[in-house]
């Protein structure tokens, strides 16, 4: 009979690391005066989203329609790359990094799930040999539109994500690291929930 396998499911902003990461990136992509311009200007739609009138979906695609629309995948790549090695590496908590590692050493299928997109987390990924699960930006004729596809990867769709990546009865012990109520669904999934573990 085939023994079962362990899943571990990390959050990334918050829980991997100290800080969120979507304004850092947004700073060091754009610099200060723009970004600061679009947060004025971006004011009434992030009290309609909190507010619950507005989706986070929307009111992410609405910013990035006017950052990263028209990036091409190399230029989004090579900007990824250097805010990982100048700016988000140096934000990994060690005890999350640690805890990675473990995972991995003990033969578990280890994965980052995020509501951040993939295309500035893959990086991390990349370097601790883990798959990326992550909010996916719309890509067409080689540029981005500043569209997400499909849902923001937060709440639900985190373990709507994760099921179409994982059979979760392949595995006999589920692990989950989060933070907020953004992961409260992928927690509640797990039978091993660690919420905050790492602050």
């Amino acid at each position: 009979m085939e023994q079962k396998k362990t899943l571990a499911l990390f959050d990334f902003d918050k829980t991997i690391t100290d800080r969120d990461s979507f304004l850092p990136f947004m700073l060091f992509a754009f610099g200060y005066f723009r970004i600061i311009c679009l947060i004025v200007l971006f004011f009434p739609h992030a009290l309609l989203c909190f507010a619950g009138f507005m989706s986070r979906k929307k009111f992410k695609e609405n910013f990035f329609k006017l950052t990263i629309k028209g990036w091409t995948k190399e230029k989004f790549r090579d900007v990824a790359l250097r805010f990982y090695q100048q700016k988000m590496r140096n934000w990994v908590k060690k005890s999350a990094a640690d805890e990675i590692k473990k995972h991995l050493e003990n033969g578990a299928d280890v994965s980052l799930v995020s509501a951040s997109p993939e295309d500035w987390l893959w990086p991390f990924t990349e370097e601790y040999g883990i798959n990326l699960i992550a909010t996916r930006l719309e890509v067409k004729d080689g540029v981005y539109t500043g569209n997400i596809v499909g849902g923001n990867c937060r709440k639900a769709e985190k373990v709507n994500r994760i099921k179409e990546v994982y059979n979760i009865e392949n595995y006999s012990d589920i692990y989950a690291y989060g933070d907020s109520r953004g992961d409260k669904e992928m927690l509640e999934m797990s039978n091993h929930p660690h919420f905050r573990t790492f602050d």
